[in-house]
């Protein structure tokens, strides 16, 4: 059975721009009751759209963008017409061929001037009016017009995608997310809103990071585009890490002896391991013989990861340098289920053994950890680190979390974090 796809929502973005559009109709209405020269509304509703962008330095960047480009086209535009006017150049084919001749100094001006984004913007406005309008009694209005038109879109573009209610942001609580099933919804979907969102409220003030049990290289990769400021909490609680300054700032490292002991038992059952070890900053995956086809295409999958450090284990040193943060082994669920009971059975407290569903059908995942590795004692940690003491955890797992996310997540979690960010509701 297939997934059953949800449509996203209709986000502030599509509103703001239907609304920039029918700011300038309307004003575009007013300029007809003037006595002069009122314009064309298309050119300040294409001006508005290209403003609307997800986050403020953009608009501000594409306004200027739209700017520069309308000024340099219009100013080519008009000495165009002067050159035609001046040489008596009348021939339709003849102007066209010179106008195309004249978009080289445009876009060259462009590039002189640091403006290279802005040379479409220059080629169309320079085109529409030295193609549309050089035979025109009066061209110079419509150049006035033209350039009008478009600083009339840019600032209602501007001044909607700016503009918003005030709201009372909660910037002294650390909201601390899961991203499976929570942020990331179970049919991948809306997963741009969901980013942009988030952005929004970290831009705003709010104190938000990542509690997950993938490693910094999936956070990376899932999160790509998220503007995480504050550490995050990976492997299930077995280190922080600072996704900005790519280190880690925290780790619960499994005792040499407790760890032989975990691969003497895995081999023994004639199973393979993932051994993630940190030497100094770096976090090494070693692997040996790969035994099951799982096996095989997560490696294959991950093995060319820009975040992801596979090693074989012949080159493993096996020294006092080796910090090994947990063992990972991927097999048959049965075969996991009967290695759980017997890692537990044998190492008691020394280890804390996790078993996990995998995105392989039949397999599931087993991983062996330091026991003082956990996402409780780390938030712990975490909380030292930032100096907050106000935490609200969300998650999946219902009474393990302060907000519970029991719908598969994604825009649901969004709408619930803007919620309780704006202090509208508590839980």
């Amino acid at each position: 059975m297939g997934r059953t796809y949800k449509l996203p929502p209709v986000g502030a973005r599509i509103i703001k721009s239907s609304v920039s559009v029918a700011l300038c109709m309307i004003v575009y209405y007013f300029r007809t009751l003037l006595p002069i020269g009122n314009g064309i509304p298309f050119y300040s509703a294409l001006a508005a759209l290209w403003c609307l962008q997800p986050y403020s330095d953009s608009t501000k960047n594409n306004a200027g963008q739209r700017s520069k480009g309308t000024l340099i086209g219009a100013l080519f535009g008009l000495a165009f017409i002067i050159l035609l006017r001046f040489i008596g150049l009348t021939t339709p084919i003849f102007v066209y061929l010179l106008a195309s001749l004249t978009i080289i100094p445009v876009i060259y001006l462009t590039v002189i001037t640091n403006n290279r984004n802005a040379s479409f913007f220059s080629c169309v406005v320079f085109l529409s009016i030295a193609l549309t309008h050089s035979f025109d009694d009066n061209p110079y209005l419509f150049v006035f017009n033209r350039v009008l038109d478009t600083f009339i879109g840019i600032c209602i573009g501007l001044a909607v995608n700016i503009f918003h209610l005030p709201i009372n942001h909660d910037s002294e609580t650390l909201y601390v997310s899961g991203i499976d099933s929570v942020l990331i919804p179970d049919d991948n979907s809306a997963d741009a809103f969901n980013k942009v969102e988030l952005n929004r409220m970290i831009r705003s003030g709010v104190k938000f990071t990542i509690s997950t049990i993938r490693t910094p290289a999936e956070v990376k990769s899932l999160m790509k585009g998220v503007e995480l400021k504050l550490p995050v909490i990976v492997m299930d609680g077995a280190a922080m890490y600072d996704v900005n300054a790519r280190e880690y700032l925290e780790a619960e490292f499994l005792q040499t002896d407790v760890c032989e002991e975990a691969e003497r038992i895995i081999a023994s059952n004639g199973m393979h391991c993932f051994v993630n070890v940190m030497y100094d900053a770096t976090l090494l995956i070693f692997y040996g013989k790969l035994r099951n086809t799982a096996e095989k295409e997560l490696f294959e999958t991950h093995k060319h990861s820009p975040y992801r450090n596979y090693v074989r284990k012949l080159f493993r040193r096996h020294d006092a340098s080796e910090r090994v943060l947990y063992l990972m082994v991927l097999d048959e669920s049965e075969k996991i289920c009967s290695l759980e009971k017997q890692l537990k059975n044998d190492l008691r407290e020394l280890a804390r053994i996790t078993v996990t569903d995998s995105e392989y059908d039949g397999y599931k995942y087993l991983k062996v950890f330091s026991p003082f590795a956990s996402k409780e004692q780390m938030l712990v940690k975490l909380k030292e680190h930032t100096g907050i003491d106000k935490v609200m955890t969300v998650g999946s797992i219902q009474g393990k979390y302060d907000v519970y996310i029991g719908d598969g997540g994604g825009n649901a979690t969004i709408k619930k974090l803007k919620k309780l960010h704006r202090n509208d509701i508590y839980h």
